[in-house]
């Protein structure tokens, strides 16, 4: 049932900056997503692993994607607020002028490293946990700063604020700098218990809370677009803004993961198996296993979330090592231009996934006799292995293309079923349902192969952009679309139950519990992490 509104809502914008991908939703309240504009999030590398985005080509994707977002609305439907949602940890100086120093570290970068081991020296990894929820890993914000004040130093000197992605992007349109909790959580600086920033470890970066981010309630405008902003965007000057939180969390949003027991695994670039709990789980059975807790979107929630830092990214190694190019302007027509990478045009889009489903469709129903540790940047959760790897283990001669695509798809559903496992084991909770989201859910081997694997019943989120859809119905709060958080979260999306023929789940626990399983638990013991 649509849920109530104050007056009559034209349309809504909800933007999600993802690693790969930059989405921007049109909304319609009680109606759902009328449009999808998509561009690329370009990201460059560097020699030796590091990554970084460029400020002004992101700003650059999320304004054209708005743009967009605006044309197809048309004059009489101009959306009446914008909500935005990004990846967490990754983040830029802003200097007195309101401008981003340098470049956005991406979150996956592993150069802050030795600041992370230096941090646990300093600190203590348990007592950084029951502070911040977090390990001292290099993808969170606060080794970050500590590598940048050390590696770059004339532009950490030029710092007056920090600016997450989604922050710089609000700054960039309403010249406010705000954040949401569950953003705020990811940089390993802010107290999960108190909701606030924790001054003694953001002085080990020289830096005080006054130069964060303002955490601000879920569905609070951060402010209305400036006239510039309005003019390149073709809408009304002071159209309000809001932040939408960290991309996973907005995802559990417009899939409607919001009560306590609830579970949601989102798919992207990276994986995130989230539990949502009334407080957090500041455990050290939570610490030990891998996983993290924080702030949830809705204000007054937390979560306990495990992460595969190679998902999405995954198959994009698979397509680039065994499948190659395609046509830069078939990607260009896609994502709205070429992205890059390192100063190369990054590979195409289109037509490598539809050679990737062709694999899939060919190779059958699973799982495949070859097995994948799905580790490209090694293992977060369950038990953080940094060192662990990619491996194909009974690669035959007689393996063909499709076998090692399966394989990727059951590898990394495999380690999905782990953490959601080991999720279930450490916070005492029974997983009777998942609701999954994100770019993966498209592709129906990896569903099938989900459904099989449980451990509960899984319900796909019927819309593609559910964190976009989040974000939406965060705007539409800031801007009195919704009389409240709770009436905007009634639009959330529907779902659908997937099931898997009993044959087919036979064979894939099997799988799993008899070689996959085993096999990890094994290297697990031999390097001393059980």
């Amino acid at each position: 049932m649509p849920a109530q509104r104050v007056g009559a809502a034209r349309t809504l914008v909800g933007v999600d900056v993802g690693s790969t991908h930059t989405k921007a939703a049109l909304v319609v309240p009680g109606s759902g997503v009328l449009h999808v504009a998509r561009r690329a999030t370009d990201t460059h590398l560097v020699r030796g692993g590091g990554a970084y985005h460029r400020p002004a080509e992101l700003l650059a994707a999320v304004i054209s994607a708005i743009a967009e977002c605006v044309a197809a609305a048309g004059a009489g439907r101009r959306p009446a607020g914008i909500g935005i949602a990004s990846m967490a940890e990754s983040g830029v100086p802003i200097n007195r002028r309101n401008l981003p120093v340098g470049d956005i570290l991406a979150w996956h970068d592993p150069r802050p490293d030795r600041q992370a081991a230096w941090l646990e020296r300093q600190i203590g990894a348990a007592p950084l946990f029951i502070r911040t929820g977090l390990r001292p890993e290099p993808k969170y914000t606060l080794p970050k700063l500590l590598w940048l004040r050390e590696q770059k130093a004339a532009d950490f000197r030029r710092l007056r604020h920090w600016a997450g992605v989604a922050e710089l992007i609000a700054l960039d349109l309403t010249g406010e700098l705000a954040t949401n909790a569950s953003l705020a959580c990811r940089t390993l600086a802010f107290d999960v218990t108190t909701r606030t920033w924790d001054a003694e470890l953001l002085g080990l970066a020289s830096l005080g809370p006054e130069q964060m981010p303002t955490v601000l309630p879920l569905g609070t405008t951060t402010g209305g677009l400036t006239p510039a902003a309005a003019a390149r965007l073709g809408l009304p000057s002071g159209t309000p803004v809001a932040i939408a939180g960290h991309d996973h969390l907005a995802a559990a949003l417009g899939a409607g993961v919001t009560r306590p027991g609830d579970a949601l695994d989102s798919m992207g670039s990276a994986e995130a198996t989230l539990l949502v709990t009334v407080q957090p789980a500041l455990t050290d059975e939570v610490r030990r296993c891998g996983f993290s807790t924080g702030c949830h979107a809705v204000d007054g929630l937390s979560y306990v979330a495990g992460g595969l830092q190679s998902s999405g990214a995954l198959i994009e190694w698979f397509l680039e090592t065994f499948i190659g190019p395609a046509s830069p302007a078939s990607g260009a027509a896609r994502a709205g231009g070429a992205a890059r990478a390192g100063g190369k045009v990054k590979v195409a889009e289109v037509d490598r996934y539809a050679r990737f489903i062709e694999l899939l469709e060919r190779a059958g129903p699973g799982p495949v006799e070859l097995m994948v540790r799905p580790y490209l940047r090694g293992r977060t959760a369950p038990h953080r292995d940094p060192s662990a790897s990619l491996e194909f283990e009974g690669l035959r001669e007689a393996h063909t293309l499709a076998d090692l695509a399966a394989a990727v798809v059951d590898g990394a559903s495999f380690h999905v079923r782990w953490m959601l496992d080991e999720l279930a084991r450490i916070t005492g909770t029974r997983l009777d349902r998942i609701k999954l989201t994100g770019g993966g859910a498209r592709t129906r081997r990896w569903v099938a192969a989900k459904a099989a694997l449980g451990p509960g019943r899984l319900e796909v989120v019927r819309t593609h952009e559910a964190a976009a859809l989040g974000a939406a119905l965060v705007a539409g709060v800031a801007c009195g679309a919704y009389a409240s958080v709770d009436a905007a979260l009634a639009d959330a999306s529907p779902v659908d139950r997937v099931t898997a023929p009993a044959t087919v789940r036979a064979r894939y626990e099997a799988a799993y519990l008899d070689r996959w399983l085993p096999a990890v638990v094994t290297r697990l013991r031999q390097s001393g992490l059980a």
